[in-house]
């Protein structure tokens, strides 16, 4: 193992944070309605543990696509933040409708977002935490501190 020098600079968030897609708020809804169906039919079919619930579901992503839409949103994007680790959630809600039975609809808008994910892999980009919300970075650009927050005053 090699140490680092007491010269050296040290970033402590470079590469704290991998790339991600953008993926359009449409997408996000969809993406909701998803993880939403595998959940519902998760909870009626199987009796697993909560965590497990939430990995084979995606459920547990649901909170931080509002957030991070409504983010986007204020901000005048039409994009929103989806790190590849999360794409990974939407294959296991897709893998889990298929073996559930899940609506068939549903389950195509799975695949077809799969899909579009699939294709997007090779056009990431860089991404931080604005008020604890993942945010691209270049949102983040021409705020005190990363702050965007309006002034009350």
């Amino acid at each position: 193992m090699r140490r680092r020098r007491r010269d050296q600079p040290r970033d402590p968030l470079a590469s704290a944070l991998p790339d991600a897609i953008a993926i359009a708020i449409p997408e996000v809804v969809t993406l909701i309605e998803i993880f939403e169906h595998a959940h519902a039919l998760i909870v009626d079919l199987s009796e697993v543990d909560k965590e497990t619930l939430a990995r084979a579901s995606g459920s547990s992503l649901i909170p931080m696509l509002y957030a991070r839409a409504g983010f986007s949103s204020i901000q005048g994007r039409r994009s929103v933040p989806l790190l590849a680790d999360e794409i990974g959630l939407l294959e296991a809600a897709v893998i889990n409708l298929e073996s559930y039975q899940g609506n068939e609809a549903v389950l195509c808008a799975g695949y077809q977002l799969l899909e579009d994910f699939a294709n997007r892999k090779r056009n990431t980009s860089p991404v931080c935490h604005v008020h604890g919300i993942l945010a691209f970075a270049g949102e983040a650009e021409g705020t005190t501190s990363g702050s965007v927050a309006p002034s009350l005053a």
